[in-house]
């Protein structure tokens, strides 16, 4: 597996365990017993938790990385496996 190859997998996971790990555990701040200011959403998060949740994705990207890696560069699944799977 190329450099550039590992990046795009590394960065379409990341996205994609980022947007999975953002509903997580957020209160509203009318759930949380915040002061809404006048013109905000009451649904709007009271405290998102960014940093973990970005720390969260990238190890969840690292582990799905590594395992791709490790298929691709020990030729586990090849386009000739795929191709004579499904034809």
């Amino acid at each position: 597996m190329s450099y550039p190859a590992i990046f795009v997998v590394f960065s379409v996971t990341w996205f994609l365990a980022l947007y999975c790990l953002l509903p997580v555990r957020i209160r509203s701040q009318e759930e949380a017993g915040d002061i809404v200011p006048r013109g905000a959403m009451t649904g709007a998060p009271s405290n998102p938790n960014l940093r973990i949740k970005m720390i969260g994705a990238t190890v969840i990207s690292a582990i799905i990385t590594s395992i791709a890696w490790y298929i691709i560069s020990n030729r586990i699944i090849t386009l000739g496996t795929l191709e004579r799977t499904f034809g």
